[in-house]
């Protein structure tokens, strides 16, 4: 919806600067014919040149061979669990309300238009025609002034009989064979979709006004005395107007035509101010360009290829082959994927060279090529596949994405007794922000010559803590490509300045983070580099954008401690569940809007549909939050809360509202 009302926005900010080009140069010119022309152009170009977008490539020399870090994934996190997200907003939302408007205006002028096209149409349907000079001409005993529309001329019986006043059938004829009507129809449906603009109320005016100016043209180019002719008009006057849409005799008979058909014709070279146009169109491409800053002497931007796709599916299992509801599964190198439903399973659509992983909180990410599908699967059902997962050992390791689901902590750094945080309120801050930490990664890395004369490349994966203090700590590679990279990846993240340390509740934390680097070597030897981007913390699922982390998260009114005190007072175990002894942690996903409301809850993990049913409806009544924010802006985020439901001894219930943090 903003990316409609930007359109909008822009396509009238040009449709305004063509009209001043107009109102200042061409409106008293009278090379009519060019000047329509200017205008339909005008209209075109503000149409399409908001819908043109160009990147191109800004080449920052670097005194060592560098690679840019892997800036098309963003900076990944652990634990992930992608979600599908939607830009959820209440009814009453000011966007919504605005578009609501819109439309309703838009729908009123549509019906207007049909309306005056209905009467047109009415008058020239059906009725018997005399073709005259090439020209179609309906013949009316009814005394209506003259018009043309849809190549034809519908003109008074008597008038076209009447040889002094064959100047008002001519007049017509210029609107017809000239094909005016085209224009008025695009300069209506023009009105229709940029109505708030008054600049298309002035378009609509200037060409009827150059309609009427080539029509008298046409006139006494044949020869009708000006005087006589000026006459006839002043005579038309009182007629009145048939339809506001058609080219009527008697439009808009003003001081203007009067001083236009006298008035002598400049000369040609005068015609050069039509190229003002070229000027406004430049200056919109430059405004619609997209700079690609990269570090080194080649460029080439990574994208996923168009090769060949193909549906794959499958069932997710876990390690006691239960179907695993929740699963990420995500195609390499990109941010499209989707999750497996209540069942397990899951349907994608992928390159059949492509690579996915399957990743799920506390099992092993899993790496499958699509070609293993295509052999081994079920051909009959989207090359059907069972996957089974394995739980991790010891300390969990980050995979793909960003999430922040249950209150498991990070194991215990060694250099400090104090707890890491995975997911806090305030992240911590690269120095700059984003772009500059990508450009300091790019800057800084050396791309090792043997690694490039063996071709050596691939994405290495660095986790490393943002103490307290800001300082980079504990550097470690948790899943590389090649000792040779493995080694320089971690040299560049141990190098890094101090960054401006995570906070939560207020207090800087521990928080660890993760970033992948890519390195990468093209056909010829030379170094691969990888456009930057803003889609950090992005994922794109069946095509829905989703915000895993943002800079500023979510906040329940009083933080942390108050949102367990809310859900320990909230919630009721159900009673059917304790007669039959079910306990269980429930992980419970749910979307904190813009406006700080809640949507969209939805189970991650279950246990028993009697817990889950209760952990939906107590988020369902959670009160308003207080917004995350991503670059200043409010934004829909991802959240997930981990209830625990726990039987004592004969049965005795009790509630456990974890803390909120990352597996």
């Amino acid at each position: 919806m903003n990316e409609f009302f930007y359109y909008l926005i822009q396509s009238s900010g040009i449709l305004a600067a063509f009209y001043v080009l107009y109102f200042l140069f061409l409106r008293n010119e009278r090379f009519f014919a060019e000047i329509r022309w200017f205008l339909m152009m005008s209209i075109v170009l503000a149409v399409f040149l908001p819908l043109v977008k160009i990147p191109y490539t800004v080449l920052v020399e670097a005194s060592q061979v560098n690679v840019s870090s892997d800036l098309s994934v963003g900076d990944w996190i652990a634990g992930s669990i992608p979600e599908v997200m939607s830009d959820n907003k209440t009814f009453y939302s000011i966007p919504v309300l605005l578009m609501g408007i819109y439309l309703m205006v838009s729908l009123v002028l549509l019906i207007r238009s049909g309306i005056k096209v209905w009467q047109i149409w009415s008058m020239i349907v059906g009725k018997e025609f005399v073709e005259k000079d090439n020209c179609k001409v309906i013949l009316l005993d009814e005394k209506i002034p003259a018009f043309s529309f849809f190549g034809y001329v519908v003109i008074n019986r008597g008038e076209f009989e009447n040889e002094e006043l064959r100047n008002i059938f001519i007049h017509e004829k210029v609107h017809a064979l000239q094909k005016h009507w085209i224009d008025l129809l695009l300069v209506e449906i023009l009105s229709i979709v940029f109505w708030f603009n008054p600049f298309v109320w002035l378009f609509q005016i200037a060409i009827k006004q150059t309609h009427e100016l080539l029509a008298d043209d046409g006139v006494i180019a044949r020869g009708f005395g000006i005087g006589q002719y000026q006459a006839i008009l002043i005579n038309q006057l009182m007629g009145a107007e048939v339809v506001g849409l058609a080219n009527n005799f008697n439009h808009s008979i003003n001081k203007k035509r009067m001083i236009m058909m006298s008035k002598e014709k400049g000369p040609k070279i005068r015609r050069y101010k039509l190229l003002f146009m070229i000027p406004v169109v430049a200056a919109v491409l430059v405004f619609n360009m997209k700079a690609i800053k990269v570090h080194a002497q080649e460029v080439e931007i990574v994208e996923i290829q168009n090769s060949e796709k193909v549906k794959i599916s499958g069932l997710i299992l876990a390690e006691n082959n239960k179907p695993t509801a929740g699963a990420a599964i995500l195609v390499e190198n990109s941010a499209v994927g989707t999750v497996s439903d209540s069942d397990g399973k899951f349907e994608l659509e992928v390159a059949k060279d492509a690579n996915i992983r399957i990743s799920f909180i506390g099992f092993q990410t899993r790496k499958m090529a699509v070609e293993d599908f295509i052999l081994n699967g079920n051909k009959e059902n989207n090359y059907f596949l069972k996957i089974k997962l394995k739980s991790q050992k010891g300390e969990v390791l980050p995979s793909e994405g960003n999430d922040w689901s249950s209150n498991e902590k990070v194991k215990k750094n060694k250099f400090d007794e104090n707890e890491i945080f995975v997911v806090v309120e305030d992240m911590p801050q690269f120095p700059g922000g984003n772009k500059a930490k990508l450009e300091h990664i790019a800057k800084a890395i050396k791309y090792p010559k043997e690694a490039i004369d063996k071709g050596i490349k691939g994405v290495v994966f660095v986790r490393f803590i943002v103490s307290k203090s800001g300082s980079i700590k504990d550097v470690k590679v948790i899943r590389g490509v090649h000792p040779l990279i493995d080694k320089e990846a971690l040299r560049v993240i141990e190098e890094m300045p101090n960054w401006i340390p995570g906070k939560q509740n207020g207090k800087k934390v521990n928080v660890a983070y993760t970033l992948p680097v890519r390195f990468g070597t093209n056909d010829k030897g030379g170094v691969e580099k990888v456009a930057v981007t803003k889609k950090d913390n992005i994922v794109f699922i069946n095509g829905k954008k989703a915000y895993n982390m943002v800079d500023n998260m979510p906040k329940f009114p009083g933080g942390h401690l108050e949102i367990q005190k809310f859900l320990a007072r909230t919630l009721v175990y159900p009673k059917v569940a304790q007669d039959n002894g079910i306990q269980g942690r429930v992980f419970v996903s749910f979307i904190v809007n813009k406006d700080g409301k809640v949507s969209d809850p939805k189970i991650v993990r279950g246990v028993d549909p009697s817990l889950d049913k209760e952990a939906i409806r107590v988020v369902n009544s959670m009160p308003q939050w207080e917004a995350g924010k991503q670059d200043g802006k409010p934004v829909n985020v991802i959240y997930t809360v981990p209830i625990n439901f726990k039987l004592g001894k004969g049965n005795d219930a009790s509630i456990q509202i974890e803390k909120v943090k990352s597996e």
